[in-house]
């Protein structure tokens, strides 16, 4: 889509610069003071709109999908485990975690509580949290680890996030606790 933008854009300057030039050269001071004006004006917005085109397109790495969970996550104020974070479940795990995500939400009968009795990106049910730090992703082929660290009320906390990428880019596929529970095993059914 962008590449069609780009294509769009230069072949539009050209077009312009063409009909500049056929004006200068039937010799109207005008025209040659205008194109002047324009070519310069042209080179800098095609580089300013290349520019903002390479930073606009997504750079899904495993550690800002991550970033982007927690930001959304919000301190459990942004509602990503709850019924209207649907959306974010999908966009942030793979189908098999977000679907044992979404069937603890929604299947949990009202007045019970379910397994996710917890913040899951914090692994407590309350939180103080400081010293909040997310390493760097450790990537093989399509599976990638990031490590969380962080302390939540003064104790040293580290979760693992399994991830892997599809077509859709980067999902979490597990979460790994410091006590070696993990969330899938956690929301899965007893067998």
């Amino acid at each position: 889509m962008d590449r069609r933008r780009k294509e769009r854009a230069a072949a539009h300057a050209r077009a312009v610069i063409c009909f500049l030039n056929i004006a200068n050269f039937r010799g109207t001071e005008t025209m040659r003071t205008i194109s002047f004006s324009i070519i310069p004006l042209l080179v800098i917005l095609g580089s300013v709109f290349s520019h903002a085109a390479q930073r606009a397109q997504p750079t899904n790495s495993p550690d800002r999908v991550i970033r982007e969970l927690y930001r959304v996550h919000n301190n459990g104020k942004g509602g990503i485990f709850e019924a209207k974070g649907k959306k974010y479940i999908y966009k942030f795990f793979d189908q098999k975690l977000a679907d044992l995500i979404w069937k603890d939400i929604t299947q949990t009968p009202e007045g019970e509580v379910g397994n996710l009795d917890f913040d899951p990106l914090y692994n407590a049910q309350d939180t103080g949290i400081t010293n909040f730090q997310i390493g760097k992703p450790m990537v093989e082929g399509d599976k990638s680890t990031v490590l969380v660290s962080f302390r939540n009320f003064g104790q040293r906390t580290r979760i693992k996030f399994e991830m892997h990428k599809g077509k859709e880019g980067w999902r979490i596929k597990n979460v790994i606790y410091s006590d070696k529970s993990d969330l899938i095993k956690i929301l899965s059914p007893l067998q």
